[in-house]
């Protein structure tokens, strides 16, 4: 069988399968529990247990169709593919985010959701919200029974950069326990890179580090233009402070290499620089730093 033999039986079947899904009717959850009899128990008393939304035609639709999709061809021939959705991780991106953005939509705006990095880089949102099983979705109380005591674990999955960055000896205490993935990123997308909870002129890091949000007087450049990581590594470093260089003064010569000729950076006195500069992250009395 050629491959052109192939791909044209791939879309055969998807048509039929998209056809077949047009002609499918709402039949109640009654029926699908009985062959999906483990569901029953698991979604009782479940957040989506009574949740409704309106169909096309205009019906009010309640149970395990609001998120699979009207059941009739499915419970008639169940080998039928495509006939219902299957919201499995990895699994048709597109149509499972529409499907929990028919009511996830309030929580989760769907412009920026849809451009967020997690699904343009093709996950869905049973990718992390279904990670514990269907059991564990189906019988969900509150976003901790699935999610919960998966940050960092679930997010490591694909950041294996930030997961060694955070076992570096200067850190922000994500393996502590002290803070999450989630409390300087929004996993559902925002509209600033790196899906970060801020504003381009609020930096993240001062939610924090109240003390070194200004406004100042006399500010520091670089944090204002570029963010905190021009000097730091936001996840964790081997330096000291989370600094992207061993030492401050190799730091500072980056931005400030044509420093006054009294500055002899070969002599000890001259090598620390905010022993002087100590107001690195703005002053608003001295405009050199100096207090």
């Amino acid at each position: 069988m050629t491959q052109k033999t192939i791909l044209l039986a791939a879309l055969a079947l998807s048509a039929a399968a998209a056809a077949a899904a047009q002609k499918a009717s709402y039949v109640g959850s009654k029926t699908c529990l009985e062959c999906h009899t483990d569901y029953e128990e698991w979604i009782r008393g479940s957040v989506h247990q009574n949740v409704t939304r309106k169909a096309a035609d205009g019906r009010q639709v309640a149970g395990c169709e609001v998120c699979h999709g009207p059941g009739s061809v499915h419970a008639e021939d169940p080998t039928v593919e495509g006939a219902i959705l299957p919201m499995r991780p990895g699994k048709n991106v597109k149509a499972t985010v529409d499907a929990c953005l028919n009511c996830h939509n309030a929580l989760f705006p769907e412009l920026s959701h849809r451009r967020s990095d997690h699904i343009r880089r093709g996950l869905s949102c049973t990718d992390c919200h279904a990670a514990a099983g269907s059991e564990a979705f189906h019988r969900m109380r509150a976003v901790n029974d699935v999610m919960g005591g998966q940050q960092p674990r679930l997010c490591y999955r694909c950041h294996t950069d930030e997961r060694a960055g955070f076992l570096l000896p200067y850190h922000h205490p994500v393996e502590e326990r002290y803070m999450e993935c989630t409390d300087c990123h929004d996993p559902h997308g925002v509209f600033e890179l790196r899906q970060l909870k801020t504003r381009h002129t609020e930096p993240v890091c001062t939610r924090c580090h109240e003390d070194q949000q200004g406004p100042f007087v006399f500010e520091h450049p670089p944090g204002r233009a570029s963010g905190c990581q021009v000097c730091h590594e936001p996840h964790g470093s081997t330096n000291a402070k989370m600094l992207i260089r061993p030492k401050v003064m190799f730091l500072c010569l980056e931005c400030h290499a044509d420093t006054p000729a009294f500055h002899d950076v070969t002599r000890t006195e001259f090598q620390n620089c905010t022993a002087c500069h100590s107001r690195i992250h703005g002053s608003n009395l001295n405009r050199n730093l100096l207090e």
